[in-house]
């Protein structure tokens, strides 16, 4: 059993508390052919930027993943928000000293003093930094593991859809095959039966007819196209069954497939593998849709 096929599309959030404090961390995942990682931290711990960026890319090959953490003080610890003491005791000192110099009380509202935004602070970590910084890092690991659940989930559904698809391409390659074993025959036939309605009865050189018939086998032998198809087939099984982020290699075997299907409509005359060729290209192509969205 290989590993998982995982979808690039996700959602992971994870709640953590510790020390009094409270951390929140998201991560939502959308497709990508590469890997891009986009994370918001509080203000602080840009620090942890990088090294939370790292431990996504670790899990994740592809994608396009926005992260968000939030930091708050849990219920219980200590107050949301702090005064700033020294700098309110610094500013009934000035008013007492303009006071004193005017000759008169100095008329100061609780409004004047609050526009200064330094007054009352959010509640500061900075003597809890290690302890903060590993309850970020919590947080947002069970995000990820989250994130990657889902992707494991999505990736499953989609496993089963492609290989019903390759299935489905498989079988009908095999309705074609066996209606191409004859073509050359077939042309033969059409070839003498009009030259026989032009020329009333008196066929040309049969050598000429001869070469002119394997001429057109060798233009319409697909048999080459049939065996690689079918290879293309088995490899793209073979990916899924491997599992992992496969999504680039099963692109190109589709560009392969794709390739094979097209020939096979070019060289065919014949108007039941014709539209074959054309429900296998629609069923090809639901196959790109869908892998799209593979790691």
């Amino acid at each position: 059993m290989g590993a998982p096929i995982r979808s690039m599309t996700g959602f992971g959030q994870a709640e953590s508390r510790a020390a009094g404090w409270r951390c929140s961390a998201e991560l939502r995942s959308v497709n990508g052919r590469h890997l891009d990682v986009r994370l918001r931290l509080p203000p602080g711990l840009a620090p942890l930027e990088e090294p939370l960026k790292k431990r996504v890319r670790a899990a994740c090959e592809r994608g396009n993943i926005d992260g968000s953490v939030t930091l708050l003080p849990d219920a219980g610890g200590a107050p949301a928000l702090t005064v700033n003491r020294p700098l309110l005791a610094a500013y009934r000192a000035a008013l007492q000293e303009i006071a004193g110099l005017l000759g008169q009380p100095v008329q100061v509202t609780l409004g004047d003093l609050l526009s200064n935004r330094e007054l009352i602070q959010p509640q500061s970590w900075e003597g809890q930094r290690e302890a903060v910084e590993a309850l970020v890092q919590a947080a947002l690991d069970e995000a990820l593991r989250g994130l990657l659940r889902m992707r494991e989930t999505e990736g499953a559904a989609l496993k089963a859809e492609l290989l019903a698809r390759a299935d489905a391409v498989q079988a009908l390659a095999g309705q074609a095959q066996p209606l191409t074993a004859d073509l050359p025959q077939q042309y033969a036939r059409r070839l003498r039966d009009n030259l026989e309605k032009l020329s009333g009865g008196n066929l040309p050189d049969e050598e000429r007819i001869l070469q002119e018939i394997s001429l057109f086998a060798d233009r319409c032998d697909v048999s080459e196209e049939f065996a690689r198809l079918h290879t293309h087939l088995e490899h793209l099984r073979g990916l899924l069954e491997q599992g992992g982020p496969v999504g680039r290699k099963f692109e190109f075997l589709l560009q392969e497939l794709n390739r094979e299907t097209n020939t096979l409509g070019s060289k065919s005359s014949d108007a039941q593998v014709s539209a074959l060729v054309v429900d296998m290209k629609s069923e090809i192509e639901k196959l790109r849709e869908q892998v799209q969205n593979i790691e």
